[in-house]
């Protein structure tokens, strides 16, 4: 995968300034820091934050129907005038693939669960009950500093427990790469024809916009935590890029202008929004060219196009196991800051982390709130699995 040269030079000045990020003292920290907190908590933000997840939920759907339909194109094979070996090694793969279904529908229900737990760990434990603490200023530095570490084994604990969930996805995502090997070697034994030029070509455009994309989003992240204001966050900053990248970068791009020229800023954010158009483009053309497809040429086509779908969508999924994790890496960096807050504008610097992690913190627990409530037992991609 490879960034188009059109957008190469935009990507290495982002590096630049990463690289030799500018200083910015206590006060100008403060500012940022309470921009992004106004931000993040604006109901356009909160819009996009429910609009993305919800669209998280759909394509979760979308793999579960892309599962059904490539069952549907195997058995069209097997109708299309195949050879009595060939239908026996298509129905060898027709009782595995089925066997990944099912396995992805009860990942799917357990992340749901998780998801459950990780919001009240967000919400509850770490944003109403955990930073207030930290932030009474009649609660001695040592006092503090000992009921972190008593909070930090206490989560380790509680992710343990979730583990499972994101190891499942991991060990489905190998086994449908082992699945996708040996298709490939059925293809080769029985010589048949099983792609077009175009729907390559295609493939090989919408990979490298999809990681172009990723690369902007990571360098605008990278970006906030170089210039040293959201050092607190970090943790939560990567995890909500990751699983909401719209919402989460909108508002880093405001922080980033602190660093960049307004010129440059102009440039992330107009190749952001023409990139997500042109992967849409020609999404829609590999779909279009693959419904005139062949029986093996659809099968072929549509197994490719719903592992890039599948491996996304469970890997968002299975991060959700790591929320404890996030919450932990976040507050080893504020205990750190607690140390060190001593001034007038540390102090206020040090509130504003605070303020600034409980937004952040409460925007997850409403983004995991939000995909219990569209991941519901009455789906009908739950039915056989007699929730």
């Amino acid at each position: 995968m490879s960034i188009p040269p059109e957008y190469e030079q935009t990507h290495n000045d982002l590096q630049a300034i990463i690289d030799n990020p500018p200083s910015l003292t206590d006060q100008e920290k403060t500012n940022v820091i309470n921009g992004l907190s106004d931000e993040v908590t604006s109901a356009e933000a909160e819009k996009t934050l429910m609009d993305e997840i919800t669209a998280l939920a759909g394509a979760t759907f979308e793999v579960d129907n892309s599962f059904n339909n490539i069952a549907r194109m195997f058995e069209k094979v097997q109708t299309a005038g195949a050879s009595p070996e060939l239908i026996k090694d298509v129905n060898g793969l027709i009782s595995t693939w089925g066997g990944h279904h099912r396995t992805f529908k009860s990942l799917v229900w357990r992340s749901r669960e998780v998801a459950g737990k990780a919001m009240a760990a967000a919400d509850v434990d770490f944003c109403r009950d955990f930073l207030p603490f930290l932030a009474d200023d009649t609660v001695s530095l040592e006092s503090k500093k000992r009921e972190i570490e008593f909070y930090m084994k206490e989560l380790e604990r509680d992710e343990q427990a979730s583990r499972d969930m994101s190891q499942g996805f991991t060990d489905l995502r190998k086994n449908v790469e082992a699945f996708q090997v040996e298709w490939r070697r059925i293809v080769d034994k029985y010589k048949l024809d099983a792609m077009n030029a175009r729907i390559t070509e295609l493939d090989g455009i919408i990979k490298n916009l999809e990681h172009t994309l990723n690369d902007l989003n990571r360098k605008i992240k990278d970006l906030t935590v170089a210039i040293g204001a959201l050092s607190a966050v970090s943790g939560i900053l990567g995890f909500l890029s990751f699983i909401c990248p719209v919402f989460m970068i909108a508002g880093l791009f405001g922080v980033a202008s602190v660093a960049v020229a307004r010129s440059l800023k102009i440039k992330a954010e107009n190749e952001k929004s023409k990139v997500i158009r042109d992967i849409a483009t020609n999404k829609a053309d590999r779909a279009m060219i693959q419904a005139t497809l062949r029986a093996v040429q659809q099968l072929k086509a549509g197994l490719d196009a719903s592992q890039l779908d599948f491996n996304v969508i469970t890997t968002k999924l299975g991060t959700f196991a790591h929320v404890w994790a996030v919450i932990r890496a976040d507050i080893q960096a504020i205990k750190e800051k607690l140390e060190y807050a001593s001034g007038t504008e540390s102090k206020a610097l040090l509130k504003a982390r605070l303020t600034n992690a409980g937004k952040l913190y409460a925007s997850l627990a409403q983004a995991l709130r939000k995909y219990q409530n569209v991941v519901t037992p009455d789906h009908s991609m739950f039915i056989a699995l007699n929730i």
